[in-house]
């Protein structure tokens, strides 16, 4: 493949998301001597307005903007996206790729009721709306499709990519006492691809449910599909975990039919609170429960320290790096990655 050595490109990050930054940059300008790297100033005035100031000159360059639309809220995030990307613009960058590793408002993608907003269609047409952001760079969509909201390329990366990686080292490559399980009908399809990078003959199955009630706390158990687990080691792969009720009642059946050890795996650790008195942390940990995230979303050492005896969080610096160094060649190929 031929890389274009006539630009320079510039890898920008805002504060929350710096430190993935960082690490994918290092891995980064080992290959490729083009990039460098420079972190986004946020001033928040005492009004609680913000305003973004890129400290380094972007002009005729190629920018990767990390942005995390986590912290401090999807809410606050989006709004310093928005002005960080017009401080980008302003300031004569040539083209803007969004490495947003977590993106939120995904899950509103449909009219599921009457009179409500299709969000994540509305959040794609305010990116789009400035013409200089010609790609986006995210990991586990919540569904496939979403991507069909933008017009421009959106490289929808893979957590079981992460997680494979992790496992392997982790079993040594010896998958014969493992069941790969989707915690409902609708992450079949991911979780068949992660049983996939393990191995050709790692067995799936499928965790059967029904919601009992409009919050996602609220989850009545049906039965479970697929091989026999008992004396296996489960590994429950979802895109994401919130308040961890689903992922805490496929966990509490699997090791009631006799599952040796059971793992939750997810790309995106969310852990919200399902109601003022009780985290998820705490919900989770209390199940003593494995689970397994990657850093989408990031989470510091302190936190890590706090909840090491239930939490393990993998990085997903490698699979961005090597997406961004293919995304930058004149014949790149990201699908590269998946192979």
């Amino acid at each position: 493949m031929t890389t274009n050595t006539n630009n320079t490109i510039k890898i920008l990050a805002t504060s929350e998301i710096k430190d993935l930054a960082k690490d994918v940059f290092e891995i980064i300008k080992k290959e490729d001597q083009r990039f460098s790297f420079c972190e986004v100033e946020m001033i928040t005035f005492t009004s609680k307005e913000m305003k973004p100031k890129i400290p380094c000159s972007v002009r005729h360059e190629e920018v990767y903007l990390f942005h995390s639309l986590y912290h401090p809220d999807p809410n606050t995030a989006f709004m310093r996206l928005f002005l960080t990307i017009d401080a980008i613009s302003r300031a004569s960058a040539k083209e803007i790729t969004l490495v947003l590793p977590y993106m939120s408002y995904l899950r509103q993608d449909r009219k599921d009721e009457p009179r409500v907003p299709i969000s994540a269609r509305l959040m794609a047409n305010l990116i789009e709306s400035n013409p200089k952001i010609k790609r986006i760079v995210v990991f586990d969509t919540h569904s496939d499709q979403a991507q069909g909201f933008y017009n421009i390329p959106v490289d929808n990366l893979y957590g079981a990519l992460v997680h494979r990686d992790y496992f392997k080292q982790l079993y040594n490559g010896n998958f014969e006492n493992v069941v790969v399980v989707s915690p409902d009908h609708g992450g079949t399809v991911r979780a068949r691809r992660f049983a996939k990078y393990l191995g050709e003959n790692v067995p799936i199955g499928i965790v059967d449910k029904k919601r009992s009630g409009l919050k996602s706390d609220k989850v009545e158990m049906l039965h479970f599909l697929g091989p026999e687990i008992k004396g296996k080691d489960v590994l429950i792969f979802d895109d994401m975990i919130d308040t961890g009720g689903s992922i805490i009642n496929a966990c509490k059946m699997l090791v009631e039919r006799g599952a040796n050890k059971v793992y939750a795996l997810a790309t995106h650790g969310v852990f919200s609170a399902p109601n003022e008195n009780l985290t998820a942390e705490k919900r989770l940990s209390d199940s003593k429960i494995n689970v397994v995230v990657t850093d989408t979303i990031a989470r510091s050492d302190e936190y890590c320290e706090k909840n090491k005896d239930w939490l393990k969080v993998i990085s997903c610096k490698n699979i961005l790096a090597r997406a961004i160094l293919e995304s930058s060649k004149v014949q790149g190929s990201v699908s590269s990655i998946f192979k």
